[in-house]
C-alpha cells in the first residue's frame, strides 16, 4: 500500500511540475498520499462532481425554463410545445454527435484536454444563449450545450473510473452523480427567483470559472499505463474497438435502454408535464421547473438506495432491472386520466426520482 501510494505520489508530482509553478500545488501534490487523491471520495471526484453540478444545471436549465422562455419569445399553445420540442431534440442530438466526438478525443489527446475543451464549449453557449431573440439561435445555441456538456459528462465518469479502485467506485460514482442531481435541483429553482436569462449567464460564467478548477486535475495512472502499455501502431479513440468486439459493443447496446429510460422520464414526462397534467385532468397549474427540481432532490435518496442495494445483493444488475420496472408502473400512473390534485402529481414526480437510474448506469456493466 505504502509503494502504491509513493507510486500515485510520483505521478502527481510530475504532472504538476510541468504544468504548475505555484507552492501551494506542489505542497498539494505532495499531500496527496495522505487521502486526498487514493479516497472513495478523493479530490479528483470532488472536483469532477462540482462539473458536474454545472453541467447538469447548464443542461436541464431548458427543460425548465422552456415554457417561460418561449412565452417570452411570443409563443403560446400548440407551437410552443412543438417548438420547444424541436429546440429540445436539438440539444439532444448535440449530446449525442458531442458524445462520440469527445470521448474519441479524450482517448486521444487525454482526459483533461477534452475535458477543458468542452467546458469552454457549452459555457460560451450558454452565456450566447442568454441573448437569443428567435427560435433559430435558441436551437443552434442549444444545440453548442449539448454537445459542450456530453463531454464533460462522459469524460468526468471516465475519470472518477480510472481514478478509483473498482471495489469504491460504486459510492465515488454515487457522489459524483448526487452532485448533479442537485445541479438540475438548482436550474429549476433558479427559474422561481430570476429571470431565465440570468440562469444562462450565471450558467455560462461558472462554467469557465470551472476551467481553472479543472485545470488541477491530473490525468488517471490507469489511462497513463495503458498509453504506454498498448501497441504503438493502436489508433486510441477508434470506433472500431467498440462496435468490432462483440463484448464491447454488448456493453454499449445494453446501455441504451437505462439511459433510454432516464431521459425518457426527464426529457419527456417531466420537462412536458404541464401539458402531460393538462390532458390527464390535473386542474391546478403544473409548472416543468418543479417536477424537475422534485425529481432530482428525490432522485439523491435513489442514488444511496441503489448504491446501497448493490452492496447489500452483490449484483448491480438485479437492482437494475427493480427500478426499470418501478419506472415502467410509474410511467403507466403517471399517463393514466386520474383527475390528480397538483401535490399528488408532483409526488408521482419524486417517486420516478427514487428509481432513477443515473448513478447505477454508469458503473452498471
Amino acid at each position: 500500500m505504502l509503494k502504491s501510494a509513493q507510486d500515485n505520489v510520483s505521478v502527481i508530482e510530475a504532472s504538476a511540475s510541468n504544468n504548475y509553478s505555484s507552492t501551494w500545488f506542489k505542497q498539494l501534490s505532495i499531500d496527496s498520499g495522505t487521502g486526498l487523491y487514493d479516497s472513495t471520495f478523493n479530490l479528483a471526484v470532488l472536483i469532477a462532481g462540482l462539473g458536474y453540478f454545472i453541467d447538469t444545471f447548464d443542461f436541464f436549465l431548458y427543460n425548465s425554463m422552456r415554457v417561460v422562455s418561449l412565452t417570452e419569445l411570443g409563443m403560446t399553445g400548440d407551437l410552443l410545445t412543438k417548438t420547444g420540442i424541436i429546440i429540445l431534440n436539438c440539444q439532444i442530438l448535440g449530446a449525442l454527435i458531442g458524445s462520440f466526438i469527445w470521448g474519441i478525443m479524450g482517448d486521444k489527446l487525454g482526459r483533461k484536454k477534452a475535458l477543458l475543451g468542452s467546458i469552454l464549449i457549452y459555457s460560451l453557449g450558454m452565456i450566447a444563449n442568454a441573448f437569443i431573440q428567435d427560435p433559430l439561435s435558441y436551437g443552434i445555441t442549444r444545440f453548442i450545450i449539448g454537445f459542450g456538456v456530453a463531454g464533460e459528462i462522459g469524460l468526468g465518469a471516465t475519470l472518477i473510473a480510472e481514478s478509483v479502485p473498482t471495489s469504491k467506485r460504486t459510492y465515488s460514482l454515487m457522489l459524483f452523480t448526487v452532485l448533479g442531481v442537485l445541479g438540475v435541483t438548482a436550474a429549476g429553482l433558479s427559474i422561481e427567483f430570476t429571470s431565465w436569462r440570468i440562469s444562462c449567464l450565471v450558467g455560462g460564467i461558472v462554467g469557465l470559472l470551472l476551467l481553472t478548477l479543472r485545470s488541477f486535475l491530473f490525468e488517471p495512472k490507469l489511462f497513463i499505463e495503458s498509453r504506454k502499455s498498448s501497441n504503438l501502431n493502436k489508433k486510441h479513440g477508434s470506433l472500431k474497438e467498440l462496435l468490432s468486439k462483440y463484448n464491447n459493443l454488448k456493453k454499449y447496446l445494453l446501455c441504451f435502454p437505462l439511459l433510454g429510460t432516464n431521459f425518457f422520464i426527464t426529457g419527456v414526462l417531466l420537462t412536458l408535464s404541464p401539458e402531460i397534467a393538462k390532458a390527464t385532468g390535473v386542474h391546478e397549474i403544473v409548472k416543468a421547473n418543479i417536477a424537475l427540481a422534485i425529481y432530482f432532490c428525490a432522485a439523491v435518496i435513489g442514488d444511496w438506495l441503489g448504491a446501497y442495494l448493490s452492496d447489500k445483493f452483490k449484483s448491480r444488475k438485479l437492482v437494475v432491472i427493480l427500478f426499470m420496472l418501478g419506472n415502467m408502473s410509474l410511467a403507466f400512473l403517471f399517463l393514466q386520466k386520474f383527475h390528480l390534485d397538483t401535490n399528488t402529481f408532483y409526488i408521482l414526480c419524486a417517486a420516478f426520482g427514487v428509481f432513477n437510474l443515473w448513478a447505477i448506469t454508469g458503473n452498471c456493466y
